[in-house]
């Protein structure tokens, strides 16, 4: 072939080669642009099915703007990184969305307009040195209904999905939910019920002013379990008391139907044991105070002991105690201060609450052959024991209970979400109603539902008095003003869990994720264990070092003492030996230091080998077999020719 033809090949394989690889890139674009390869162990980067169902489910067009001050976090490199994967998320929510939603990224520099609209929206600044960093999403429906994101906060990357999930959910649906409340605490009218009201002897619950803040709130009569049906989105049971069969019933049915529940039941209502009479104003100790539903919960595939409460040494409230004559603070192992590290932080209702106190709070234990999930939500420490509610009867004795107790060593789950397909408690339908003089004829009954078609939502916290103010508020008088101070998040885990019931069951089925920001945990844990063998092996050596300093000090002084005597020579080698040992000493220390650093450099530098030189030997690697194939072949089809 000649020189001339070569070239002119050479110069259209070129050409060629550049149309392939620009029309590759425009296919990838646009054809391959939702294609996704996710590697990653926590499956960070794929949504899941409920937040896709979401997605699909939007019916009018929404706008969401992120606002992120990106030129600012570039001195914040771990803040940056955050917020790419935040951007990187929104996009894929854009794409999914089916054109519904339409995604603003807006950099709102200081002292610029979009600036002045994320102060406009609520976001909150963080101050950098360059001036105040936005990290928030604003997202508004058709209605101009607007929800809000002030800030992403890195330390929440695990519920990040359920966050943007939830806000998009929510702008999809932005009616208030309603919220039925069943039992026989009078979160309504306050201790002592409407009587005491009445005569302004008591105040609604402050819990019920919470809910009231973000939902409908409907009180419902036990009466009347027509009630319960599915314009309730959650139902509540506070501390659900001798409820007739057909109460339980409806409960049952609304379930088995879909409806979302939320229960406290105790085992021993201390709040009902003191609540005064009506008609004395004294209290009324003593009786059944418990508010177990036994045949649903086994119909839940759960039970709650009967008769006992856990008694917790290692959770329990320090209590004022002046049995005697003599005033002492004691470990009250009824009344339990539940930190974070019990509560269980893969759940969004529980992860980000501090501190829950509760009072003889009951066990929850899942049945065999139980159909359901049962996800424990609280837990005691290993520290606790069953005690029997009788010794709550009257007036306890504190001490009395502390020197009872005797911890099993074993863990109770005080509070779990249940989840499955059940059957019906009352598999032979409705129970019979008794019918009396002047009733009005009875409403035909709805079709009896024998299981659920779809899996059950219950949240079962084994203790009613945690609604009580007294275990979670004090009351504090500022400028002349009754204010009120939360000492613990009950109210927090109420409205967490509604919150998280009456979204959609898409909603309510996400769970945490992982963190994109992975540690280096290996040699964090070498960093550690060789800083606590140097820190060992350091005090060692220092000790003799100070020692041998001390009796160098000594021999020199005993020197100076005998005006210029001339030292022994046994002096003199003890003084030449001290020197050795000085020296030899302050050689080891630093010969321990750099052997305890040496696997640590070792494993970063492989580390470093595999992120920035394995992928471009191994490109080379295959490179150099291809060249090797190629020139095997040519040379074979030139033997053959």
């Amino acid at each position: 072939m000649k020189t001339g033809s070569k070239a002119l090949l050479t110069g259209t394989g070129l050409i060629a080669a550049f149309a392939l690889f620009f029309g590759f890139n425009i296919l990838v674009n646009n054809g391959l642009r939702d294609a996704r390869i996710d590697l990653t162990e926590a499956r960070l980067y794929t949504l899941s099915d409920g937040t896709r169902n979401v997605l699909k489910a939007i019916p009018e067009p929404m706008t969401l703007r992120f606002f992120f001050s990106d030129k600012l976090a570039g001195n914040a490199p771990q803040l940056k990184q955050y917020g790419n994967r935040v951007r990187e998320l929104l996009e894929r929510y854009a794409s999914l969305a089916g054109g519904k939603i339409r995604l603003e990224v807006i950099d709102p520099e200081p002292f610029t307009e979009a600036e002045d609209r994320a102060v406009q929206a609520g976001l909150q600044g963080a101050q950098l040195p360059g001036g105040q960093l936005y990290f928030g999403l604003v997202g508004t429906n058709a209605l101009d209904q607007q929800q809000t994101i002030t800030f992403f906060q890195a330390d929440k990357e695990q519920f990040l999905e359920y966050d943007l999930t939830k806000l998009v959910y929510s702008l999809s649906n932005p009616t208030k939910p309603t919220v039925g409340i069943l039992g026989a605490l009078p979160l309504e009218y306050g201790p002592g019920g409407m009587m005491a009201a009445m005569r302004g002897q008591a105040q609604p619950y402050l819990i019920l002013e919470q809910i009231k803040q973000f939902f409908q709130v409907k009180m419902l009569d036990a009466a009347k379990p027509e009630e319960i049906d599915d314009k309730i989105s959650t139902l509540i049971l506070a501390h659900p008391k001798d409820l007739s069969p057909q109460a339980q019933y409806a409960i049952d049915q609304y379930v088995l139907k879909g409806g979302r529940l939320i229960v406290f039941a105790d085992p021993y209502s201390e709040t009902m044991s003191a609540m005064p009479n009506p008609m004395t104003g004294r209290p009324m100790p003593g009786g059944d105070q418990s508010s177990l539903l036994p045949e649903l919960f086994k119909a839940w595939g759960i039970e709650v002991a009967s008769g006992k409460f856990v008694a917790d040494l290692a959770l329990a409230q320090r209590v004022q105690t002046g049995r005697s004559g003599a005033a002492a603070v004691v470990d009250y192992v009824p009344w339990l201060a539940i930190p974070g590290e019990r509560l269980s932080r893969d759940d969004v209702v529980t992860a980000e609450l501090t501190q829950i106190n509760a009072a003889s709070m009951g066990s929850i234990r899942k049945l065999e052959g139980a159909t359901t999930t049962v996800t424990p939500l609280i837990t005691s420490s290993n520290q606790a024991m069953l005690m029997d509610v009788k010794d709550l009867d009257g007036d306890p004795n504190p001490q009395a209970l502390a020197e009872k107790f005797k911890p099993t060593g074993e863990t109770y789950m005080l509070a779990a979400r249940i989840s499955g397909t059940v059957k019906s408690a009352f598999p032979n339908g409705a129970p019979p109603v008794e019918k009396k003089d002047g009733d009005k004829p009875a409403v035909a009954p709805a079709a009896h539902v024998v299981e659920s078609a779809k899996p059950i939502n219950v949240l079962l916290v084994a203790d009613a008095d945690l609604l009580d103010d007294r275990f979670w508020v004090r009351s504090q008088q500022m400028m002349g003003q009754n204010m009120y101070v939360p000492i613990a998040a009950n109210a927090d885990l109420l409205v967490n869990a509604i919150d998280n019931m009456s979204g959609s069951g898409d909603l309510i089925g996400l769970r945490s994720r992982g963190r994109s920001q992975r540690p280096f945990e290996v040699i964090d844990n070498m960093r550690r264990q060789a800083e606590q063998q140097f820190l060992a092996r350091q005090k060692q050596l220092e000790q003799k070092l100070e020692t041998t300093q001390k009796q160098l000090a000594d021999l020199q002084s005993k020197a100076q003492d005998q005006s210029n005597a001339l030292l022994s020579a046994e002096q003199e080698a003890a003084m030449t030996t001290f020197r050795d040992d000085l020296l030899s000493t302050r050689r080891e220390l630093r010969g321990v230091q750099r052997e305890l650093n040496r696997d640590i450099e070792s494993l970063q530098v492989l580390v470093k080998f595999i992120n920035i030189g394995l992928m471009p030997l191994l490109a080379a690697l295959v490179a150099v077999g291809l060249a090797i194939v190629w020139r095997q072949r040519r040379i074979r089809r030139a033997l053959e020719g």
